[in-house]
This record gives C-alpha cells, sequence and structure tokens, in this order.
C-alpha cells in the first residue's frame, strides 16, 4: 500500500466543473502528498473505483457533482454514494476527504469551484490535517 500517495477519484460528468475541483485539489495538495488520479463517468460510479483502489491506497479524495433534476434520481443518487463512502471509511479504515457536491443548480457548482471558495481545496485540505 502506498502510504503517502493519495488516490483522487474524480467523476467525469459537469466536468466544467469537476476539473476545477481537480485543479483545486492538486493545488491544495502539491507540496504535501502524491496523488494519482483516476477517472470515472460519474458520481455513482466513485464508490465502486475507491473500493477497488483500496489495497494501493488508505487516503482519497473524492469529486463529482450531483445536481437535482426533476425527478428524485438526485436524493437516492446523493444518499447512495454518501452512505457507500461512509461504509468504505467505517468498514475498509481508510480516510476519504469527500467533495462530491449536492446542489440544487449548476449555478451552486460554480460557486464551489471558485478560487477562493474550492472546495477540492478545502479536501486537500482536510486531509492534510487529519495526517499532519
Amino acid at each position: 500500500m502506498t502510504k503517502n500517495k493519495v488516490a483522487i477519484v474524480v467523476a467525469e460528468y459537469y466536468t466544467e466543473y469537476t476539473e476545477l475541483l481537480l485543479s483545486g485539489a492538486k493545488e491544495g495538495l502539491k507540496d504535501s502528498f502524491e496523488f494519482d488520479v483516476f477517472a470515472v463517468p460519474g458520481s455513482w460510479d466513485i464508490v465502486f473505483k475507491v473500493n477497488s483502489l483500496i489495497d494501493s491506497y488508505d487516503k482519497f479524495i473524492t469529486i463529482g457533482i450531483i445536481c437535482k433534476g426533476d425527478t428524485d434520481h438526485y436524493e437516492y443518487i446523493s444518499s447512495a454514494v454518501a452512505n457507500g463512502l461512509m461504509d468504505l471509511i467505517v468498514h475498509k479504515n481508510v480516510y476519504v476527504a469527500n467533495s462530491i457536491l449536492n446542489v440544487h443548480n449548476l449555478d451552486q457548482a460554480a460557486k464551489r469551484c471558485e478560487d477562493d471558495n474550492n472546495k477540492g481545496k478545502e479536501a486537500a485540505t482536510a486531509l492534510i490535517d487529519i495526517f499532519s
């Protein structure tokens, strides 16, 4: 297992926002941890990818956007992903700095990707704080 390396798992859905969060996470980690980036199609796929990497990593940053639409899909996906990550944290003893944004509209996502409010960078800071 790579103890001083972080796996960043990023969803490619809403790439214009997840790329900004990824940039923030990379910037936040650059002086503290090496990292590898793994792309998945959407936030739903993040839990599977983290689970598949647990033999190689024990620190993760997850990045994605789950945006509310006209159906209940948002609630189910948000809950399932959060519960799946928590299950991995508790039962597999890994750390996940969660930067999966659950937003009602893409304007909310954009505001959480800005330089002075980048949730990807905040996730990196949380990870560093835990392991410093």
